[in-house]
């Protein structure tokens, strides 16, 4: 198994095209009725990561559609049902089913292990520190991270803050039943509409659209069942392999472009 199989660099790719910056508009100098004041994008994300931080623990699912050209593989567009399951500020679970499976990412502050539960193969490794510690690491280290982490690190908006070239409201839509800012974002690698709960100031809705690649492939998911309150037992997070599994090594990426390399050597 191959570790960057289940979670595409992608996703990561689409939420660094993303950026915090205002969004200004103009009105008249003297608007014969009152006006209501257009959303401040900028805001409306803060409010949103704020809200996300403040949850020490929290659940949600998700359905993630990629365009074929960002899958693996390149040739068929895939479609993902995922579950994710956080407990701050070290312990991350995700688990996604696709037509390939299912895959489970378990981090419990001091490993992280990953498991294909078709295949019945597994890799665990070492890996100590919080959750933004780990996605950090494993991103540099191996290359991936767990499904849609950006939104559950202990501070989401660091991640998201340092890229965005700029912002645009978009005015209010409602998303599967749900009443919506909508946010335009554009950054230097993706563009971004992303739709935020009025009522609950969580993500409902993201589309990534891909500007560096032919075709402007699209990466699309729809967040729901959100839980900022649940109880989450420690064993949650903790990896116990079956034991008709096989346990594989967790090869980083440096292992596999040198075995890129040597197998294109003649």
């Amino acid at each position: 198994m191959r570790t960057r199989s289940g979670w595409q660099r992608e996703w990561v790719r689409a939420i660094a095209g993303l950026a915090l910056v205002a969004y200004g508009c103009s009105r008249g100098s003297e608007p014969a009725v009152p006006v209501a004041a257009t959303p401040e994008p900028a805001q409306l994300l803060q409010v949103m990561f704020d809200t996300l931080a403040h949850a020490r623990t929290l659940t949600f699912k998700a359905t993630r559609q990629l365009d074929a050209a960002l899958a693996v593989g390149g040739s068929v567009a895939e479609s993902a049902s995922i579950e994710v399951w956080v407990s701050r500020p070290q312990m991350i679970r995700a688990r996604s089913t696709s037509e390939a499976g299912a895959r489970v990412f378990y981090a419990d502050g001091q490993h992280v292990s990953l498991i294909d539960e078709g295949m019945k193969v597994y890799a665990t490794a070492p890996l100590p520190g919080t959750i933004d510690d780990v996605v950090n690491a494993l991103d540099e280290r191996y290359g991936f991270t767990p499904p849609l982490a950006e939104f559950v690190l202990n501070d989401p908006s660091k991640k998201f803050a340092t890229q965005i070239q700029s912002s645009q409201y978009k005015g209010s839509e409602a998303v599967n039943g749900v009443e919506c800012n909508h946010i335009a974002l554009t950054g230097e690698v993706a563009d971004a509409d992303l739709w935020i709960s009025i009522a609950d100031h969580l993500p409902r809705r993201l589309v990534a659209t891909f500007k560096d690649r032919e075709g402007s492939p699209q990466l699309k998911v729809d967040f729901s069942d959100w839980n900022l309150t649940p109880s989450l037992e420690a064993s949650l997070f903790v990896f116990d392999p079956p034991k008709d599994a096989y346990k594989i090594a967790m090869r980083t990426s440096d292992d596999a472009n040198a075995g890129d390399a040597k197998g294109g050597t003649r």
